[in-house]
């Protein structure tokens, strides 16, 4: 029998890098939370600076984390989204490759579930989030203010729904369009007036997931409308 292969050691730093991963995989760790210092990773793993530098280096490059610098620094949990995907994509978008249609077709599919769901696992203290954003939306028509307050009530969507993998996909794709369009900064009250989300929230808050559904559709169908005229007026421009 020669189905045995030869055993390979792991390097120390690749080991503590695992085991953070899990950490933050399993939740020990949340978006926003602070790893262990340098030295009390350093006390924990038995291991040299050295080793811990390189494993925070590898959780930084897969972006899990992100390393802030001062006395309050140190590395932080990011929020779980496809931070690489969205920037290869608004890419693709400037080069002409992809459209704002094709974009928003991908919404169409996933933010009704999001919206479902959301209705599904809605608490009053979802709901009191939801009516403030709903109504903080016209506070401002400043970039890129304007374009958090008008995405808030999707972001907070994505974080209801209680789906984790949904709500990554779902934050890097309302990124992707805040992103692109920051960049040339169309009439906010023309691409997203204010009040196009009532709907959306009456069903969530009362539970109707069908109802959040069909109103998310209706919503981003309207959106839909709205991105490929300004698209086109800047595809004109080029």
């Amino acid at each position: 029998m020669n189905n045995f292969k030869p055993i390979k050691q792991i390097k120390a730093s690749d080991e503590v890098f695992n085991q953070l991963r899990e950490a933050i995989f399993s939740g020990r760790f949340s978006a926003g939370d602070k790893l262990p210092s340098e030295r009390e990773l350093i006390e924990k793993f038995a291991v040299s600076r050295t080793v811990v530098r390189e494993a925070i280096k590898s959780l930084e490059a897969r972006g899990l984390v992100v390393i802030k610098q001062g006395a309050t620094g140190g590395a932080f949990v990011k929020e779980m989204t496809f931070d690489r995907l969205s920037s290869d994509c608004n890419d693709l978008f400037f080069l002409g490759k992809m459209s704002f249609n094709e974009i928003c077709q991908a919404r169409l599919h996933i933010e009704p579930i999001v919206a479902g769901l959301a209705a599904k696992h809605c608490t009053p203290e979802h709901a009191k989030l939801l009516l403030e954003a709903n109504a903080n939306e016209s506070l401002t028509l400043e970039y890129p203010e304007t374009v958090m307050l008008r995405s808030k009530i999707h972001y907070l969507l994505a974080d209801m729904c209680n789906n984790r993998f949904l709500t990554a996909i779902d934050k890097s794709l309302i990124q992707l369009v805040g992103s692109i369009s920051s960049h040339f900064q169309p009439d906010t009250d023309k691409i997203h007036p204010p009040g196009m989300h009532h709907s959306i929230i009456d069903a969530v808050i009362a539970g109707d997931e069908a109802g959040a559904e069909q109103a998310m559709r209706a919503h981003l169908l309207d959106f839909l409308v709205l991105l490929d005229g300004i698209e086109e007026e800047y595809r004109h421009t080029q």
